[in-house]
C-alpha cells in the first residue's frame, strides 16, 4: 500500500488545523449540567481505575469511563502489539467491532486510528462521506476522532471516537478528550508497571513452587496440569446454581495461579521421607503431613513481609486445606464440608486425579476409566459430591489437559 499522508487525505484535520478550522466547531450541548456530569463521570472513572487490581479487566471500564464523560456514541481503545506491528482492540462501548477489523497493520494510514498512532496527532474527521480515501474501522459513525496514547517511550495506542451524526467534536469536546487521554496513559503506564512488578513476583513464587515439586522427583507437567484440571472445573462451576457471583473470571485467574502453590510446604520435608520409594512409617507419613501447614505458613510469612494480594491468600487456603476430606477424616485440621474453602475442595480433585493418572516409581498410571470411576466412588466422602460429579463428566478434556502437559 502507497504511503498516505495527513494532508492527502480530504476530510481529514490535524491537530494544527482544528485550531484554524472555524466549520469543525459544534456547540458543546448541556452547559453547566453536562459539565457536571463529564466532571462526575470523570471522578467515578479515576476513583474506580485507582481500586482496580492489576488482574481486573481495566480496558473494559476504561473504555467505557471515557465514553461516558465524553458522552461519545463509540468509544475504543486500541494498544500497540507487542510482538508485531499492529494495533489490537483491547475495548469498545456503544458498537460491535466486526473480526477483521480487531487486529490493525500499522501500514494502514487510510485509517484514523493508525494515522493518529504513527503521526502522534489528533485525526478528526468531520464528516466520514467527505474524506475520501480514509477507512473508518466502523460504519455507521459520522464524526470520528482518534487520538494517541503517548507513553514514557513514544505511543502505545490510540482512543477512536465516533458519533452517527455528522458535524464533528467541538473544539472544547477534542480539548477535553485529549486531556482524557493524557490521564489513560498515565494509568495505562502505571498498569504496565503494576503486572511487570506482578509478573515478576508470581514467577518468584511459582519457582518456589516447582522446587518444592522437583525436590519429590515430579519435574513433569504437574504443576501445569494440577491449574488446567482446577480451571476446567471452575469453568464448569461458573454457571451453576449456589456458584454464580461467587466463581467469577477473577476467581478462577487467581485459583489457577493459586493452585500450583497446593504442596509449596514440601520445600520443609526431608529427602528422607519425600524420596522415600516405600510406603511410608506411620510416623513418617505423620512428618508427611506437616507439609500443609508448613505451606500455608510459608505463604503467610510472605504476606506479613510482603503484602497481602489474592494469588497468595488463596493460596493459603490451597495449601493448608487442599487435604481435607468432606466427611472430615482429612488433615491438617480435620473440617468438613462446605467449611474447606471452595478452592481447596477444587485443588483436591485436580490432585487426587493427577496422581492416580501419573506413573511414579512406587505404582503405575491408572486408566482413565478406573481414575474417573475412584473420584466418583470418593464423592461424599473425600470429595465434595457435587464437584466431583461434574469433574467425573469431563472425561474427554481431562485426557487433553494430560496430552498437552506429558510428564
Amino acid at each position: 500500500m502507497d504511503v498516505i499522508l495527513p494532508d492527502q487525505l480530504p476530510g481529514f484535520l490535524s491537530e494544527k488545523e482544528r485550531a484554524h478550522d472555524a466549520t469543525t466547531t459544534v456547540a458543546v450541548p448541556g452547559g453547566i449540567a453536562r459539565f457536571s456530569q463529564q466532571l462526575r463521570a470523570l471522578s467515578s472513572l479515576n476513583a474506580r481505575l485507582i481500586c482496580m487490581e492489576a488482574d481486573e479487566p481495566v480496558y473494559g471500564e476504561m473504555v467505557a469511563g471515557v465514553g461516558r464523560v465524553l458522552n461519545t456514541d463509540v468509544c475504543a481503545l486500541f494498544l500497540r502489539a507487542p510482538t508485531a506491528p499492529q494495533l489490537i482492540l483491547e475495548g469498545i462501548t456503544g458498537a460491535e467491532m466486526p473480526a477483521e477489523h480487531r487486529v490493525v497493520g500499522l501500514d494502514e494510514y487510510r485509517r484514523p486510528a493508525v494515522q493518529a498512532y504513527q503521526e502522534e496527532y489528533v485525526v478528526h474527521v468531520p464528516d466520514t462521506s467527505e474524506a475520501h480515501g480514509a477507512e473508518p474501522l466502523l460504519h455507521g459513525f459520522r464524526s470520528l476522532l482518534a487520538l494517541p496514547i503517548i507513553g514514557r517511550e513514544g505511543p502505545v495506542g490510540t482512543f477512536q471516537f465516533g458519533r452517527r451524526e455528522a458535524g464533528g467534536f467541538a473544539n472544547e469536546e477534542i480539548d477535553l478528550a485529549s486531556m482524557l487521554v493524557d490521564q489513560m496513559a498515565y494509568q495505562l503506564e502505571n498498569l504496565r508497571l503494576v503486572r511487570q512488578l506482578s509478573t515478576s513476583r508470581d514467577a518468584v513464587i511459582h519457582g518456589m513452587a516447582r522446587l518444592a515439586e522437583s525436590r519429590g522427583g515430579d519435574i513433569g507437567g504437574h504443576l501445569d496440569r494440577m491449574c488446567a484440571y482446577s480451571q476446567l472445573l471452575a469453568r464448569r462451576l461458573q454457571n451453576q446454581p449456589g456458584f454464580i457471583g461467587i466463581v467469577t473470571d477473577e476467581y478462577i485467574t487467581t485459583l489457577v495461579r493459586a493452585a500450583a502453590l497446593h504442596d509449596i510446604g514440601k520445600v520443609g520435608i526431608s529427602d528422607r521421607i519425600l524420596l522415600k520409594p516405600a510406603s511410608l512409617t506411620e510416623d513418617e507419613f505423620s512428618v508427611m503431613k506437616t507439609h500443609a501447614r508448613l505451606g500455608a505458613e510459608i505463604l503467610e510469612d510472605l504476606m506479613v513481609t510482603h503484602g497481602s494480594f489474592p494469588m497468595l491468600e488463596m493460596g493459603v487456603e490451597v495449601a493448608n486445606y487442599h487435604h481435607e476430606r468432606w466427611d472430615g477424616t482429612g488433615y491438617p485440621n480435620g473440617i468438613a464440608g462446605e467449611d474447606i474453602p471452595l478452592s481447596a475442595r477444587i485443588v483436591a480433585i485436580a490432585d487426587v486425579y493427577d496422581a492416580l493418572t501419573s506413573k511414579r516409581v512406587y505404582k503405575e498410571a491408572w486408566s482413565q476409566e478406573d481414575t474417573l470411576a475412584q473420584v466418583a466412588g470418593l464423592a461424599g466422602s473425600h470429595f465434595d459430591p457435587y464437584l466431583a460429579r461434574l469433574f467425573v463428566l469431563e472425561s474427554d478434556e481431562l485426557t487433553a489437559i494430560r496430552n498437552r502437559f506429558p510428564d
